[in-house]
């Protein structure tokens, strides 16, 4: 058995502790300077735990609250662009993670 943890960042598990998924948790009370549209060549998928966001998923919006999963493809451009005034907390479950596999958009 191997339990993974983290308690210096949101990020439970990834590719530099051995685990072939990263798993993540975030709580977001507006849209961060650092979500940039992006993609990546791997699924991944947001349950959202409470509160309410959106989500552009390939020039779509995509509304995310509580209760809600969404899976986001490989190579489909998406970024967080809404969070509502209670904020949202989510999970983050990407099914690769492999260092600098992330594209931002030029």
């Amino acid at each position: 058995m191997r339990i993974y943890n983290n308690r210096n960042t949101h990020l439970f598990c990834g590719h530099w502790n051995g685990s072939p998924v990263e798993i993540g948790e975030a709580f977001l009370t507006e849209v961060s300077q650092t979500e940039v549209r992006h993609k990546h060549p791997y699924h991944e998928y947001y349950v959202v735990l409470e509160g309410e966001a959106e989500l552009e998923l390939e020039g779509q919006r995509v509304p995310l609250k509580a209760g809600s999963v969404v899976m986001v493809e490989p190579g489909e451009w998406h970024e967080v662009v809404a969070i509502s005034a209670q904020g949202a907390r989510w999970v983050i479950i990407k099914e690769r993670s492999e260092p600098n596999s992330k594209i931002i958009q030029d």
